[in-house]
Parts: structure tokens; C-alpha cells; sequence
């Protein structure tokens, strides 16, 4: 796995801004087991050191863990939930956590493997003072931002922004996850995630705190990544499965970009538990083990999902957002 690019940080020990170049290995939302529950933290890999945070943008990380003299044990002993990894000093658990998906499972274990015999490192601290007061601006977001997509609220909302042909889209992609995984809870959560995310998002944007151009920068990866899985399925009997694969992992890595700059623009605005939705359903939906299975679905009932989906990649590749 590739370390990703060097992430600009704004150290706030002073008014200036002054930014600072911060190499990391690896960060995303996990699931972390404490005590009998599941708690989505913000990690991060940095040198010999795994930190982990409540959200993203706190100034200073809930736990630290230096990886020397420690093991990565995948899945995690004893463990039912999918995805599943553990540190671990001998037979002494130090983290529990699990992944939104695969992928992200085996990114996360060959960086923390890779990383065992690396220096620990310090991670970068903001002051206090400043967070504060930013603290407060990002609670107020989150009073707007919490409404439910089951609330009445939620639900006008809703009213507004699905309308007949989103809401038969939804369902088709319900359908087919349902029998990708043969999982009806999946394909429950997922509608689930989606729905609370663009109420919230809705919400964020009704209330100026986003402006909705921002996420034009994730329309150029979510576009390529449509045109290219339209030219898969119309080619699917025709194109040699290896060809196929190597496609879809280009698609994959163009959904995890369009992931990496909604997370960015949401991340100052969304709880934890939020932020996870969100990588949830890219998990769900842009790895390449899912993609290759709905392209292997023979099902005849399952065929007017699939023209459906990819009916409605075209019209938004068709559409100039910007």
C-alpha cells in the first residue's frame, strides 16, 4: 500500500496559521471495541505510533499505542464482527477495532504490520484555546446536522430532496445488495446510512454551513468511476474477466478519492458516528469484491435493478454540475 500524500495540518498554538507538513501512513474511522460496545474513533498511523481520536479534528488524540514489540492479529480472537482486527502485546489486547469494509481491513493490517519495527512518533497537537471556541461552532453544526431521517423534521426533508426516481434507484440498490450479500440487514443499513447523510448534509446546506459547490471537487473522481462502470457492464460478455478486474480496481480507487474529499468536507461538521456512515457506504459500495459480484448476478429478476443503476450513472455523467 502506498503511505498516502503528506496532509497539510494548521498548527493553532498561535493566530498566524502557520501550516505544517505532517507525513502519515494511514487514518480513517474504525469501530472500536470498549468494554461490551462498538465506538467509531478516528485513527491514525504515524511512524511506530497508532493513535486514536473521539473525531477528527480533536486537538489531541483519546489513546496512543507504540507498535514495537506488537502484534496485528486479523480477525481478532473470538471476535463475530466482520473485518476485525486487534493489537496486541503477547496475549494482552491493546485495541480492538473493525473496519468499514475489506478493503480498508487490509490496508489497515499491512500498514500497522509494515510499521511494528518503525520509530514511535509524536503526534501533532492544536492549542487549546482555539480549539475551544471551534469546539463550540462545530456543536452548534451538529444540533442542525442531528436531525433524524425519521424525525418530523427529517422526514419533510426528505419530502424535498427524494423524490419518485431516487427513491426507485434506492430501492433497486437495496435489491441488489440484499442478494449480493444475502444479508437483508446490509442492504437495511445501508439505505439507512444513505438516508441519514443527505438529510444531514441537506441540513448543513440549508443552514449555510456548506455550500453545496464545495463537493463539485468529488464530482470529477464519482464521474470517471460512473463512465467507467457503464463501459464495464454494456462490455461484461465481451471483455476478458482479468481486463474486468483491473477496470474495477481503478474504479475503486477513483470512489475511495470522491470518499477522502466528502470525508474532508464533512468531517468539521459530523460526529464520529456519522463520519463512519459515510466510509460504511463507500465500503459498501466501491470495493472491488462487491462491484465483480453484482457483475457475476445472473438473476433475472435482479436485471431491471442492474439497467436501472447504470441508466442512472449515465444521466449523471450526462449533467454538467459545474
Amino acid at each position: 500500500m502506498n503511505a498516502e500524500k503528506p496532509k497539510k495540518v494548521v498548527e493553532e498554538y498561535d493566530s498566524s496559521e502557520e501550516e505544517v507538513e505532517v507525513n502519515y501512513t494511514k487514518s480513517s474511522y474504525i469501530a472500536m471495541k470498549q468494554k461490551k460496545a462498538w465506538k467509531p474513533v478516528f485513527c491514525v498511523l504515524f511512524g511506530g505510533s497508532f493513535y486514536y481520536y473521539k473525531n477528527k479534528n480533536d486537538p489531541e488524540p483519546k489513546g496512543r499505542i507504540d507498535l514495537e514489540g506488537l502484534t496485528v492479529v486479523s480477525p481478532a480472537r473470538n471476535e463475530k464482527r466482520k473485518n476485525s482486527f486487534a493489537l496486541q502485546k503477547g496475549e494482552e489486547l491493546l485495541f480492538v477495532g473493525s473496519c468499514s469494509g475489506v478493503q480498508e481491513l487490509e490496508q489497515w493490517t499491512k500498514a500497522l504490520q509494515d510499521s511494528l519495527d518503525k520509530e514511535k512518533t509524536e503526534a501533532p497537537t492544536a492549542g487549546k484555546k482555539k480549539m475551544k471556541k471551534a469546539g463550540l461552532y462545530r456543536r452548534a453544526k451538529n444540533n442542525i446536522s442531528s436531525i433524524s431521517a425519521t424525525s418530523v423534521i427529517g422526514k419533510k426533508v426528505m419530502k424535498s430532496i427524494v423524490n419518485e426516481e431516487t427513491t426507485s434507484v434506492l430501492a433497486a440498490l437495496k435489491r441488489i445488495v440484499k442478494a449480493e450479500s444475502g444479508a437483508a440487514k446490509k442492504a437495511e443499513d445501508l439505505e439507512k446510512n444513505i438516508l441519514k447523510i443527505t438529510v444531514k448534509v441537506y441540513m448543513l446546506i440549508e443552514a449555510r454551513e456548506l455550500n453545496a459547490d464545495e463537493f463539485l471537487s468529488a464530482d470529477k473522481p464519482v464521474r470517471e468511476a460512473f463512465e467507467l462502470l457503464v463501459r464495464i457492464y454494456n462490455g461484461r460478455d465481451r471483455v476478458k474477466p482479468e481486463k474486468i478486474a483491473e477496470a474495477l480496481k481503478k474504479v475503486e480507487a477513483l470512489l475511495k478519492k470522491a470518499e477522502e474529499i466528502i470525508c474532508q468536507l464533512l468531517s468539521l461538521h459530523l460526529s464520529s458516528k456519522n463520519m463512519l456512515r459515510v466510509s460504511n457506504i463507500f465500503s459498501c459500495l466501491g470495493e472491488v469484491k462487491f462491484l465483480e459480484t453484482v457483475l457475476s448476478l445472473r438473476d433475472p429478476s435482479l436485471e431491471a435493478d442492474l439497467e436501472k443503476l447504470v441508466s442512472s450513472m449515465e444521466v449523471y455523467t450526462q449533467v454538467q454540475y459545474h
